[in-house]
């Protein structure tokens, strides 16, 4: 194949040719697994990944509904080449599972990399991750949520060889066996991304045989370049400036609060984690590259959806952080849920902030996406049971990941979906027959969440609701984890929080006895069923502003009852159960009133002067605009803030606790003169808001205006 044209180094089309033959060859290796693999979690919910790199270790294709696994895959090649260097040969196979010395995203998932040859030079790599049900230590499944420290949790794997020269490292197996549950089981799974890292190599040292390898090395490091230019462009329409947003751990009796600001610069995006807390004794402490790995897919979605993704992505993703804290951890920190309790939050707080910067960038590609922050819950438990040997057979249940998207403006959100922008990173729905066929399990219910939704002017989608029991088996025992449990996710421009999640256990006399997301231990007997109610994202814009149309298909779904519609959207019903217009407007209005009347005073009440009239209206936040150096909203023109203040802290604010325990509070930010919902945050009582806007143009009016003016 010729990728070289007259007077250009590489033929960009040649390039493209060759980036949809690697895809192809991911989707046939793929197959590969699909077809050898046993466990559902891979064949059904496809918890896996195909990655292919460059000979430094550099992706340049990727195959996977996980998407999050990429740049961990990646990682784990770059540090196999830093650990052996040149003593890499033809036929060799490498393993990986810990995230402290070259894994992935944590030990249950491992990776084989399979370094390709062309002759005698190293010229890519194919890289593929799994979950494993089992990879020892302490509890079955090995996500043990009591684990203090990361030699509690599984057996821990650097690089090693698992095929020397095309040759099984035989001791290496031994060891893997001799350390896991369902040891006959899991090696099948791990084969299954032998077998497939096997075909990805066969096939893609064909394709650049064919090429000649510094061609093809051309043309990998001209879409490298390509996809980096695209995403620098866009970042430059995007406001310099500094925007905050924040991330919530849950663990017992305990939060943990993650700032993170975006400092966008030129075209340059710096995400700063330096403010996280200490790394912890709990299983939920994560890695930078598992942090970048997890941002990197959803950052590409909202900047350049259909832009390849490639090590473009992530090279402009810049992340500071602190050795030795939650989101960069080191031993003997554990890190079963490397990718899930910090990981996901922290990402979801990134992504806000990058959704902040580009509402207040009239240029910015992306703006009509605007909706409200990410989902950041999950909710799953790992069963085991006792088979016909005795031994213990553990499984995974991944329904609880199917939470309900958040809405956007002029949409409501997606049920059983995180996002409203397909983004490639959401695992399938397994099939309800396959699960029941593989575990000791009957399913009772399976589906949308019922009255699960964060209310808005546009509401969010459902999450997963399912219950189940033990079928054919004494007990299944389980260990929960989950986030979400006290802090809802917030909604976006006014919209009220989502749904929680939780777990209960409904006993045969009909008892419904509540399940912590930290249970240890749970023991499920025939007669009990288990009941997972997953979480929801935020609605979006006051409730106050919905539609009667749309609520009136809201009470047709099943969606909403008559008392949440009254109470929430003030709607008023006429006597033959309709929705009176007229009635439910004016009774809006009373409710805004009433609003501003019991809500505390602006913590910084504005000065009692007019924006300039003459000033553009330019945006900061939905409903939030600034004329001069003023913020106002946009409705009312009540003037919320002067420059470089934090406009929040002009609009009056109604306070009420959500959760007494932990001291959760959810504050409303009203319009001080309409009373309209501007802003709803969910913190802990007493903490500064979630979020901060701070472009430079809105930083440096102040200074602007008190210059003197020329004559």
């Amino acid at each position: 194949m010729n990728i070289h044209s007259p007077g250009s180094r590489v033929d960009p089309i040649m390039a493209e040719v060759l980036r949809t033959r690697m895809e192809a060859i991911g989707q046939e290796a793929g197959a590969a697994v699909e077809q050898t693999a046993i466990s559902p979690i891979v064949t059904e919910s496809r918890d896996y990944s195909v990655t292919i790199c460059d000979a430094r270790g550099y992706l340049i294709s990727a195959m996977s509904v996980a998407a999050m696994h990429f740049g961990a895959a990646a990682h784990a090649v770059r540090s196999t080449l830093a650990r052996y260097g040149e003593d890499i040969a033809p036929g060799d196979l490498f393993i990986a599972n810990d995230p402290h010395s070259g894994g992935g995203l944590h030990p249950q998932d491992i990776v084989v990399q399979q370094p390709v040859f062309v002759g005698e030079r190293l010229v890519a790599w194919v890289a593929l991750a799994a979950h494993m049900m089992d990879m020892g230590g302490m509890v079955p499944g090995s996500s043990a949520v009591l684990a203090t420290e990361c030699y509690q949790e599984a057996l821990r794997l650097p690089p090693v060889r698992l095929i020397r020269r095309g040759v099984e490292v035989s001791d290496v197996w031994d060891i893997i066996r001799t350390n896991i549950r369902s040891a006959a089981l899991i090696e099948m799974d791990m084969r299954s991304l032998v077998i497939g890292a096997h075909v990805a190599e066969a096939k893609l040292a064909a394709l650049i045989g064919d090429t000649g390898p510094d061609a093809f090395e051309a043309a990998m490091t001209l879409l490298i370049e390509t996809s980096e230019r695209v995403l620098r462009a866009r970042i430059a329409d995007i406001e310099d400036g500094t925007y905050s947003a924040v991330g919530w751990v849950e663990w017992n009796q305990d939060l943990f609060r993650v700032p993170c600001d975006l400092v966008v610069d030129g075209d340059r995006l710096i995400f700063d984690l330096r403010q996280a807390p200490p790394q912890v004794p709990h299983f939920f402490n994560s890695k930078e590259y598992i942090i970048r790995a997890s941002m990197a897919p959803l950052i590409r979605t909202i900047l350049a959806p259909g832009l390849p993704l490639n090590q473009a992505v992530y090279t402009v993703t810049e992340i500071l952080s602190t050795p030795g804290t939650l989101v960069d951890s080191r031993p003997p920190a554990p890190i079963a849920a490397a990718h899930m309790d910090a990981a996901i939050p922290v990402s979801g707080a990134a992504l806000q902030c990058l959704q902040l910067a580009i509402h207040a960038s009239p240029k910015a590609w992306g703006r009509e996406y605007n909706m409200g922050p990410p989902v950041s819950a999950y909710a799953t438990g790992r069963w085991s049971y006792a088979g016909p040997d005795g031994n213990r057979q553990a499984f995974t249940i991944l329904d609880g990941s199917f939470c309900g998207s958040p809405a956007a403006w002029g949409r409501d959100g997606l049920d059983l979906h995180r996002s409203l922008v397909p983004s490639g990173t959401s695992l399938e729905y397994a099939d309800i027959e396959i699960l029941e066929t593989a575990y000791p399990l009957l399913f009772h219910r399976r589906g949308a969440r019922r009255g699960g939704h964060g209310y808005g002017e546009f509401r969010s989608g459902a999450g997963c609701e399912e219950s189940f029991s033990p079928h054919g088996i004494g007990e299944v025992v389980g260990n929960m984890t989950g986030a979400r449990a006290w802090l809802p996710p917030e909604g976006g421009a006014g919209g009220l929080p989502g749904a929680t999640n939780r777990f209960q256990v409904t006993h045969a006399d009909g008892v419904v006895e509540p399940v912590d997301m930290r249970a240890v231990g749970l023991s499920l007997k025939p007669g009990d069923r288990f009941d997972i109610l997953c979480a929801s994202g935020g609605g979006y814009g006051d409730p106050l502003d919905r539609r009667a149309e749309m609520l009136r298909g809201d009470l047709d779904d099943r969606r909403l009852d008559r008392p949440t519609a009254e109470r929430v959207y003030g709607a008023v019903f006429s006597p033959d159960g309709g929705i009176d217009a007229e009635a439910t407007e004016r009774r809006r209005e009373a409710i805004r009133r009433e609003r501003l009347a019991q809500a505390a005073p602006p913590a910084t009440p504005p000065p009692n002067e007019a924006p300039d009239p003459a000033a553009p209206a330019m945006p900061i936040y939905p409903g939030v605009a600034q004329r001069g150096r003023h913020a106002i909203a946009e409705r009312s023109g009540a003037v919320l803030a002067v420059a470089p203040d934090n406009w929040l802290a002009g609009c009056p604010v109604i306070e009420t606790l959500v959760h007494e325990a932990q001291d959760v509070v959810m504050r409303v930010y009203l319009d001080p003169l309409s009373g309209r919902s501007l802003h709803v945050d969910v913190a802990r009582r007493g903490d500064t808001p979630s979020i901060g806007i701070l472009p430079r143009r809105w930083t440096q009016a102040a200074t602007t205006a008190a210059e003197p003016q020329p004559a």
